[in-house]
């Protein structure tokens, strides 16, 4: 073969290896890393098939308490957007995994860098001046607004702000996918007021007074957008196991009351959460609070669906029905 056929030959398999190179380009997914499922399973409504999203967590952990693992380091060192709850709710170990990773783009100020929580309406927001002695207290607010489709839909303001920014070849694409997630969500919380109508009912018949309590209040988010109220929390402070005094005090107030249901995350202590119902005989409803890809609880409409449908079985489980 002369030198010219091989240059003949070898020009249209270097022509096919760079279309096929500039096409794997051109359609590469955009790498989003977040925090807790929930916002990993928001990135790919809102971005489609433009999004590959990955969470850190498992959906089983107190967000709360958190350890930076080199898996999270790895896996945010190669992403393109990291997105958080916010509020402080990963403040933890979220700075030394962005930290530890090198990567610039997904840096505090970065193009990469969300926090789902810049856009929502935020509960509970101190204030007065926080310290350590009260407890696991937010200075931001209540940072669980995950639990609520509304809020949740606010939070994917931000995603889509920031797959724009990293992607804005599919701005367009962005902002048709956040509109129809916001549509999702409102039809998923008109679902949920009607599974909990007989225990909106029965607390507008007890003239508005609550008739559950929360063992942290991580369901603020989740009653407030429900229409149902809380009688507090179990916590004496929040995240400080209760000590037997309050424990005690706390039931016996809860009983006085007509709390029906005490309801708790699937991650707090079992034995204290019994002792609470053997003092107050209250029903402790456990539950998870975000979505858990490997567990019983795939996606956000049937982690609502399960919260609901549990309150208001526990809550009807009574003589007196509701």
């Amino acid at each position: 073969m002369t030198s010219n056929a091989k240059i003949t030959g070898f020009i249209p398999c270097f022509i096919v290896l760079l279309i096929t190179s500039l096409s794997a380009n051109a359609f590469a997914k955009v790498k989003v890393v977040t925090t807790i499922p929930d916002l990993a399973w928001v990135a790919a409504e809102v971005g489609g098939d433009y999004v590959e999203s990955k969470a850190l967590l498992r959906g089983n952990e107190n967000p709360h308490f958190v350890d930076a693992v080199p898996e999270f380091t790895r896996l945010t060192a190669d992403a393109d957007v990291v997105c958080m709850a916010g509020l402080d709710l990963e403040v933890g170990y979220m700075p030394a995994v962005l930290t530890r990773s090198g990567n610039a783009k997904i840096q505090p100020g970065g193009p990469g860098y969300c926090e789902a929580g810049k856009s929502v309406q935020v509960l509970e927001k101190p204030t007065a001046a926080v310290d350590r002695s009260m407890g696991d207290v937010h200075p931001a607010g209540n940072p669980h607004f995950f639990l609520s489709p509304k809020a949740l839909a606010d939070g994917a303001k931000e995603i889509a702000a920031a797959l724009t920014r990293v992607d804005p070849a599919h701005a367009i694409d962005y902002k048709k996918g956040l509109a129809a997630f916001a549509g999702k969500m409102d039809a998923l919380d008109k679902e949920v007021v009607k599974l909990l109508n007989p225990l909106k009912s029965a607390q507008d018949k007890a003239g508005g007074k609550p008739l559950l309590i929360e063992y942290h209040r991580e369901f603020s988010y989740f009653l407030n957008e429900y229409g149902l109220t809380s009688f507090g929390s179990i916590e004496e402070k929040p995240g400080v196991p209760p000590s037997a005094g309050r424990l005690g005090e706390i039931a016996a107030a809860s009983k006085a009351a007509g709390i029906r249901v005490a309801l708790a995350a699937d991650y707090y202590p079992k034995k204290t959460l019994e002792r609470f119902s053997e003092l107050s005989g209250i029903k402790v409803v456990v539950v998870p609070t975000m979505i858990q890809p490997a567990g019983s609880y795939k996606t956000y409409a049937e982690l609502q669906k399960h919260i609901a449908n549990s309150l208001v079985s526990a809550a009807t489980d009574r003589s007196e029905k509701i």
